[in-house]
């Protein structure tokens, strides 16, 4: 395959990475409007949307409707508003979790190995701005996070906090939590929830369905506008739902009415909400019957360029019946901490398509494995991806090499192909036929030249969706790069530019001028010359698109080209003195232009 075919592949992987990566930013928040002096109906979360129910009178077995805003996005809850507030910590050497007795339920989690920024090194801290608690109770009167429970005196087991609340003299909820002590176990960053009901009278009760909130994750990161979602798996289907689908989409023809919220009833098997970084996943031991799902608007950013969004959510268990003085026990395996593949695929089944690596999601699972297991190595992330590229490179070699060989005496053919250019433009088929024998004649493949690029792309694909939202980049220093997750960031632009943005980047140079220098080894076997001249452009076209990416990402490519160059450079160093053999029918038109030169 010539130039021209290679450059239809770049030309394509370069609309690919425009059309994925780049999205239409957020929409700013409009600001609420006053709220009516009669507000209208309001719907309960996994209540098919348009279908309103006037609240009911509040008996304490009844489920309740549950107020949602009637404008905007979710507002995030007032902060120390109880002043008999009691909180209780229980930790292990990766996880303080703080449990509020408003609710029951969880105020926020520390994360000790993880800091808030590159400016801040105090601890990271999920669900510290909220909606409200974390595995809070809606929809029964008496058990959100409006009403206080009874903490009930630590046991022996330091491990654990348990909450106890009784409503209405009928029946007694028992809250309990459990937290792994052993650190070297994949469930450090799980709790254990145990939600027990108790009919205190003689007479069965029937207790409605209600809902337990996720948690509400707050933004990380500039991938937040696609990677901070709500998700759920539905028994056979994981599904998503970004920022962008409650605004309505971004594409013309295609967008809908934006949405204050998305609820449904159907089955779910667990429901989990996630920035670039962190994540949270609520597993029930048995399946829940929809989910409820809501943007939160946050403090806008410290440079107030744009507006912050978070998003909150919450799953529905249904109602049941309690026999006389009965109990029934829910149970709820709860994971908040780092987007961790190892830890977060042993939550539950399939819980490991949460971290939404796309369609490559194989390729995703095997690199990140081979890059942590190359960390463990050498303890730099940095170094951990040079190695990795090095091992692509190696794993590929022999097709990278049969494809430089192939491009290389393909440059040997120019001249005699450029001969059938001219003498069979007339006669189309009568030039296939002869490009094609010149092919078998000297034994080269024109779809060689395509080979890597092909394989590169599910390769970067992979790569691209891995290290965009691993949470053991965040953070991670190598040379003068102070978070591989990010761009560099030396210093901010006193201006934008647009793709680019306004962050100076040092590697993105780097990186183009080892594809230049790559591109200028390459054999040239066309001889097209505006195809030439788009392959000398071809760097510079796809500069400003690699630039805003990742540092990680960018220096994988780096190390790629610089290796390619290598070996290139060893492929251009050795001759190739095999003579180029001509079609007949070639060497019959070649020898008769000769002899009309001659009699003339």
């Amino acid at each position: 395959m010539d130039k021209k075919n290679t450059g239809i592949g770049l030309a394509l992987l370069f609309a690919a990475f425009v059309l994925i990566f780049y999205t239409a930013p957020e929409r700013p928040p409009e600001s609420p409007a006053t709220a009516p002096a009669n507000p209208p109906a309001q719907t309960q979360p996994g209540q098919p949307d348009g279908q309103a129910t006037t609240p009911a009178p509040v008996t304490p077995a009844a489920t309740q409707s549950i107020a949602i805003p009637q404008n905007g996005p979710g507002v995030l809850e007032e902060i120390g508003t109880h002043l008999d507030e009691r909180v209780q910590s229980i930790e292990n050497g990766l996880v303080t979790a703080r449990f509020t007795n408003y609710g029951g339920a969880i105020q926020e989690i520390v994360l000790k190995d993880f800091e808030t920024s590159r400016d801040d090194d105090s601890p990271y801290i999920m669900n510290h701005n909220r909606a409200g608690p974390a595995l809070e109770i809606t929809g029964l009167a008496g058990l959100d996070k409006a009403e206080p429970y009874q903490l009930v005196q630590p046991s022996s087991d330091a491990n654990t906090v348990e909450f106890r609340k009784v409503v209405g003299e009928q029946f007694q909820v028992t809250r309990r939590y459990t937290i792994n002590p052993d650190l070297e176990n994949e469930k450090a960053y799980l709790i254990r929830h145990e939600l027990e009901f108790r009919n205190l009278t003689d007479t069965p009760l029937n207790v409605g369905d209600f809902s337990l909130n996720a948690g509400t994750v707050a933004p990380s990161g500039p991938q937040d506008v696609q990677l901070l979602t709500f998700g759920y798996l539905d028994g056979e289907d994981t599904k998503f739902l970004s920022l962008g689908k409650f605004d309505g989409g971004v594409i013309p023809f295609f967008k809908s009415e934006p949405r204050d919220y998305i609820s449904e009833n159907r089955n779910v098997d667990w429901v989990t909400l996630k920035n670039q970084f962190f994540i949270t996943i609520l597993k029930p031991d048995t399946p829940g019957v929809g989910f409820f799902a809501q943007p939160i608007r946050f403090p806008d950013a410290a440079n107030g360029t744009r507006p912050q969004r978070g998003m909150t959510g919450s799953m529905k268990v249904d109602s049941f019946n309690l026999a006389p003085q009965d109990t029934h026990t829910f149970g709820f395996d709860y994971y908040i901490g780092p987007k961790e593949y190892n830890r977060v695929s042993r939550v539950g089944p399939q819980t490991e398509e949460a971290m939404q690596f796309g369609f490559f999601g194989a390729i995703s699972k095997l690199l990140l494995t081979m890059m942590n297991g190359f960390n463990g190595i050498v303890d730099n992330y940095g170094v951990a991806i040079i190695l990795l590229t090095l091992a692509i490179k190696i794993v590929f070699l022999p097709i990278n090499l049969m494809s430089s060989r192939s491009m290389k005496r393909m440059g040997k053919l120019s001249e005699p192909m450029k001969t059938i250019n001219e003498k069979f433009a007339d006669n189309p088929q009568k030039k296939q036929q002869l490009m094609m024998e010149m092919y078998k004649l000297n034994k080269v493949n024109p779809v060689a030249g395509c080979l890597p690029i092909l394989i590169q792309i599910p390769i970067f694909f992979g790569l691209f969706y891995m290290l965009r939202s691993a949470a053991e980049l965040r953070l991670a220093e190598f040379l003068w790069i102070p978070d591989l997750s990010m761009q560099e960031g030396i210093f901010t632009l006193p201006f934008h530019i647009p793709l680019m943005g306004d962050q100076f980047n040092i590697l993105p140079f780097i990186y183009l001028i080892s594809l230049v220098i790559q591109m200028g080894m390459m054999p040239t076997p066309s001889v097209d010359n505006a195809q030439v001249k788009m392959m000398k452009f071809m760097p510079y076209i796809f500069f400003p698109v690699i630039y805003a990416f990742a540092s990680g990402l960018v220096l994988y490519w780096t190390v790629n080209n610089i290796f390619t160059i290598g070996q290139q450079w060893m492929i251009n160093r050795k001759k190739d003195d095999s003579e180029i053999i001509l079609p007949p029918a070639l060497k019959k038109a070649m020898d008769g232009g000769k002899k009309k030169k001659r009699k003339k």
